[in-house]
């Protein structure tokens, strides 16, 4: 993060906290991951107490919007500390003016939970028990709002549900003391306090599909103020880019390709009323029918004609608040967003707001009224363009455009001069548009008669005449607009596809290497299956003929490996914490009595047999076997233009530097996943390279 981070000497901030021992253990947890994130930070913690510490006899549920927030607000906008960490569900529904605010990743528990003291077997047998024997209790059960409240009258009509309040370590004690039989907490705050275990107590979650949590429980918030430029570059480390997806218009198969598939992997879709429902329709069925994912939330904010279910300005803010709670969001709009859609509204906030975004163009109601019906508008030998225009606009100036322009640039200002268009007027000639090699150059109408743009490139060109052509989208994120060649395997494609546009990136697609498999597999026999990459559990999956209802257990190197066996709807049984490595694996692995057990390790034939002999140091039987080899891809020419390279494997490495040699990586920016990805790069660019992850 540059505005963090260039400087030797630390970027420092003073951060604020509610002084409650729970407060300060989730605290400085996160800014112990945000100093491993922005290691040219240092953070000094400071306590407050707010209104909700100190009266302890209003029910939460007639509380104030800011209870838990109020006299840190105040101590952040006063500047006397430079951001504050709450818990998220304890933040107002709106952010006090002269505030701004997000979310961090890696959200704890969302559960809340039945805890009761050890020992008691009275109330362990009725929680337990079945839904006749509850109903006849007389548990005295705390709880902290009527939501809680509802769900214990539910399931224990008898019990008595008088208020706990306090802060956690607190209701554990009035616990502990006898004054309540058992109590509904939160899983996140005593996983938080207590991370091997409540000393004293059981605690037996509840399903989220029986007591569904608030969506921010378990969730940590930063806020901060408005117009803060580190804090806005640190957040932009963590939300993900808005996709402006243009959905076309009378039925599904008008979106493009690249829009369905950000529909297909948004958590929230704010959506139009569009021609065709089709594509909404669709998406919901798939994704209530898959088990890669949770539920997308789609969200209605269509108008027409006047008839406005939300303001545009509601809209906005919206978009705003749900990028800043770290979800991909996707704007679904009609035709082409960029045609009479309001898009500028949206993507003006964001940029105020630094957050990146990303606009999928589409077909619009102009081409399919017209191509698609034969009222052809640029039929040859009859006319050579034409004009459109809203009647509803207040704007004066209309644009031109001229097609297959590249040649004939000059000669065109010129003409466009001689008809009264003033010197000064804004141009660009865009080559080669949506492509690898796209390339937008600016100027002014003068400039280019007088040759300011190449005429011998011969690749195709729009000359663009008007104010639009004097604009550009703004260079947000952490990666500023770079375009990033991706080096890595198609298998791959997607996620660093995904990591480099949440950054503020432009990915181009430039593999070198690919992954063969080299057959069938079956874990039949084994216990346990070692995997260390995501792509070693997509060939695994892609090629085993098992039934996956009766699969073994899972020992992977991390969250990337975890998310592809998610997708299918298993999980890792074993898992490093952080360390998201093969080593990480490996030390976990050597914490374990694995005597007798059989598992089959599955790598690439670059990987080493590391992991295979950290099993069998744990008693394992092992099959260490070869999965899949890695390809180079031959290349014969020289990549697109790029200003950074994106590795997701050292075999990638590997081919890239054998084709264009290390030179080529000098002067750019280097990006890849993994540590051993970058301890294969060249020694100087090694230190250099910059590790990036899919929040």
């Amino acid at each position: 993060m540059a505005a963090v981070s260039t400087s030797r000497a630390k970027t420092r901030f003073v951060v604020g906290a509610r002084g409650s021992r729970l407060s300060r253990a989730q605290t400085e947890g996160a800014l112990a991951f945000l100093s491993r994130e922005f290691p040219g930070a240092a953070f000094r913690l400071r306590t407050f107490d707010t209104p909700g510490d100190r009266d302890l006899s209003t029910p939460i549920d007639d509380a104030p919007p800011d209870f838990f927030t109020r006299d840190l607000d105040d101590a952040v906008r006063s500047g006397e500390v430079d951001f504050a960490v709450h818990s998220a569900k304890d933040l107002p529904p709106e952010i006090s003016a002269g505030l701004d605010w997000f979310w961090l990743p890696r959200a704890a528990d969302r559960r809340d939970a039945w805890v009761f003291r050890k020992g008691d077997e009275r109330t362990g047998r009725i929680l337990s028990s079945q839904p006749a024997a509850r109903r006849r209790s007389r548990l005295k059960v705390g709880v902290s709002g009527e939501r809680r409240r509802a769900y214990v009258k539910s399931v224990l009509p008898g019990a008595e549900t008088p208020t706990m309040r306090g802060a956690v370590d607190s209701r554990v004690e009035q616990l502990l003391a006898g004054r309540f039989d058992a109590a509904l907490m939160a899983c996140a705050g005593l996983d938080r306090l207590w991370p091997e275990g409540v000393p004293g107590v059981e605690v037996i979650p509840i399903p989220l599909e029986d007591l569904p949590t608030p969506e921010a429980q378990g969730v940590l918030a930063v806020v901060f103020r408005e117009g803060d430029e580190r804090m806005m570059e640190m957040r932009s480390r963590f939300v993900k880019a808005v996709r402006f997806v243009s959905a076309g218009v009378g039925d599904e198969g008008m979106c493009t390709v690249a829009g369905a598939r950000d529909v297909a992997q948004a958590d929230v879709v704010l959506h139009d009323a569009l021609f065709g429902q089709d594509l909404v329709s669709r998406s919901r069925q798939d994704a209530a029918a898959s088990a890669r994912r949770g539920r997308p939330s789609f969200v209605f904010v269509g108008k027409r004609c006047g008839a406005h279910l939300m303001g545009q300005a509601e809209i906005t803010r919206l978009v705003c608040d749900e990028a800043r709670r770290g979800r991909r969001v996707v704007r679904l709009k009609g035709g082409d967003a960029g045609l009479f859609g309001r898009l500028a509204e949206e993507t003006d906030a964001l940029a105020a707001l630094r957050i990146p975004f990303v606009v999928r163009p589409g077909v619009s109601a102009l081409t399919a009224a017209t191509t698609g019906t034969g009222m052809l508008l640029t039929r040859r030998g009859e006319s050579r363009g034409f004009t459109a225009y809203t009647p509803r606009s207040s704007g004066e100036e209309t644009p031109v455009v001229a097609f297959m322009a590249t040649k004939v640039v000059r000669g065109e200002a010129r003409r466009l001069i001689s008809e009264g268009w003033p010197g000064r007027t804004a141009c660009a000639l865009v080559r080669d548009a949506g492509g690898p090699c796209e390339e937008v150059l600016q100027s002014t109408l003068r400039a280019v008669s007088r040759g300011a743009f190449d005429a011998d490139d011969a690749r195709p060109g729009l000359f663009i005449v008007g104010s639009p052509a004097s604009r550009l989208w703004p260079r947000l994120g952490e990666l500023k607009g770079a375009r990033v060649l991706v080096t890595c395997s198609d298998a791959v494609w997607e996620k660093a596809r995904l990591m480099i546009e949440d950054r503020g990136g432009r990915p181009v697609r430039w593999p070198m290497i690919e992954l063969r498999a080299r057959g069938p597999t079956t874990t039949a026999g084994y216990d346990a299956v070692a995997l260390t990459s995501p792509a070693a559990a997509r060939i695994f999956f892609e090629n085993c003929g098992d039934d996956m209802r009766r699969l073994p257990r899972f020992f992977t190197c991390g969250a990337g490996t975890d998310a592809e066996l998610r997708a299918r709807g298993v999980a890792s049984d074993v898992m490093p914490a952080e360390d998201f490595s093969a080593a990480g694996l490996m030390r976990e692995i050597a914490r374990l009595d694995l005597s007798g057990m059989r598992v089959l390790r599955l790598r690439s034939a670059k990987a080493g047999g590391d992991v295979a002999r950290a099993l069998r140091r744990a008693g394992a039987r092992v099959d260490d076997v070869v999965l899949y080899d890695n390809v180079p891809v031959v290349r014969s020419g020289p990549p697109p233009p790029h200003d950074a390279v994106f590795f997701a494997s050292a075999s990638a490495v590997e081919a890239f530097c054998a084709r264009y040699g290390a030179g080529a990586l000098g002067g750019i920016g280097i990006y890849v996943i993994g540590e051993p990805t970058r301890a294969a790069l060249p020694p100087r660019v090694r230190l250099r390279a910059q590790l990036l992850q899919l929040w």
